[in-house]
């Protein structure tokens, strides 16, 4: 059997995105004839936890001990302060040099791995792993990114910053032995500025563990209710669509009777606070500015009539795919997707086979209006996911994928 250590900063529990590609490689690659040891954080500051860890030798959650977490846990957070001076924020550097990079020595010169893949974010997994691709060269590295490096529209960087950047980017794109994007528009932007890397690149998408259950409920009575259960921060607070609301609301189209939009998370709406407000007087939106346990949110989301997917990003960049649509697609209720035309998640919901009705971010409330009723006459009837959409993006699948890349390069 293959043998191929995981280096990923989040590893569950730590409950996010971020978790995703290394749990599930590290669960499913051995069904594909790889064995796996991964490596990871034992702390996060300020974010969200889901069950304790099971007990695993061959999961190093690092550092280990009540003393040197509590001395970690600094570091976090001076490096935090220190990025943030410079324009940059990427945490795990500290937590690379002091913890990751040495375990990982500690590993290889016991025994023989045949690959390691570093997933990101963030890019500190991959920085540590650049350091031991220098070290020990004949070991296959896998460059696994979940959100985009090169032309990420959410990196806010100042010139001293972006040029320590670039030189990073051109080294690890230069060293890995396998880029892989998180879609095929990230895969083409690569292919266009790196042409003489264009044969490491390939594509491995978000997608869903097929261990996980998906909850089935009735919904709830009263108004019809669309579900928003998830985060907004920054660039990715829908503007045009709490516009097309209230103008809706003022032309007398739309009552609470008629929709509710139910928005369950960590909410920052930059730019509409007020607005936001109004709405949820008139009854036409609920706030609920909390964070919840990965279930509960499921179970909220599955008793809602509707799903709400926001994919924004500044510039419109089409880029990536936010992970709740997997979620979204396999709950089944139709779904409004504020999403550019033409977008990975666009082409993955017209071959879902959910309905669903898109909108562009920046769209004039008329077409905020004609995407919304439209929906609203479909009703609620849930639909199963298409074979190609679990075919596509089922994890264990995906795993097939990267363990096929480790064996062809042996």
């Amino acid at each position: 059997m293959s043998k191929a250590l995981i280096l990923s900063y989040y590893f569950p529990p730590f409950n996010g995105p971020g978790a995703q590609h290394p749990s599930w490689f590290y669960r499913y690659l051995p069904e594909h004839g790889v064995s796996t040891h991964a490596f990871a954080s034992a702390l996060y500051f300020n974010e969200q936890y889901g069950a304790p860890p099971v007990s695993d030798a061959r999961v190093q959650r690092l550092p280990a001990g009540a003393q040197a977490q509590r001395w970690a846990t600094w570091l976090y957070r001076k490096e935090m302060q220190v990025q943030l001076r410079v324009g940059y924020w990427e945490p795990g550097f500290a937590w690379a040099r002091l913890y990751g990079i040495p375990a990982v020595r500690r590993l290889l010169d016991r025994e023989p791995c045949d690959a390691m893949i570093s997933v990101s974010p963030p890019i500190s997994s991959h920085w540590a792993a650049l350091r031991i691709k220098r070290l020990y060269p004949k070991l296959l590295w896998i460059a696994d990114f979940q959100d985009p490096f090169l032309g990420n529209p959410f990196h806010f960087r100042s010139k001293p910053a972006g040029r320590r950047v670039k030189g990073f980017e051109q080294a690890l794109f230069g060293e890995a032995d396998i880029l892989s994007a998180n879609t095929d528009t990230v895969a083409d932007m690569w292919r266009q500025h790196y042409p003489q890397y264009a044969k490491k690149i390939t594509v491995t998408w978000g997608g869903y563990d097929p261990e996980e259950l998906i909850p089935r409920r009735n919904p709830t009575s009263g108004a019809p209710v669309m579900a928003y259960i998830g985060s907004i921060y920054g660039g990715r607070t829908p503007v045009a669509f709490f516009k097309a609301l209230e103008w809706m609301s003022a032309s007398g189209r739309l009552k609470s009777s008629d929709l509710m939009v139910d928005f369950l998370g960590s909410l920052k709406l930059e730019g509409v606070e007020a607005l936001a407000g109004d709405l949820e007087s008139k009854g036409l939106v609920r706030l609920r500015n909390m964070t919840v346990a990965r279930q509960n949110a499921l179970e909220e989301a599955a008793q809602a009539h509707y799903s709400l997917l926001i994919d924004l990003t500044p510039g419109n960049k089409q880029l990536q795919v936010p992970a709740k649509l997997f979620d979204q697609v396999r709950l089944g209720r139709p779904i409004l997707a504020i999403t550019p035309a033409g977008s990975p998640s666009e082409r993955i919901l017209a071959a879902s086979g959910i309905a669903y009705q898109s909108v562009a971010p920046d769209g004039a409330p008329e077409a905020y209006e004609a995407a919304i009723l439209a929906l609203l006459r479909l009703g609620p009837e849930v639909r199963e996911p298409s074979d190609w959409f679990r075919n596509s993006f089922d994890a264990r699948n995906l795993a097939g994928l990267m363990a096929a890349r480790i064996k062809g390069r042996q």
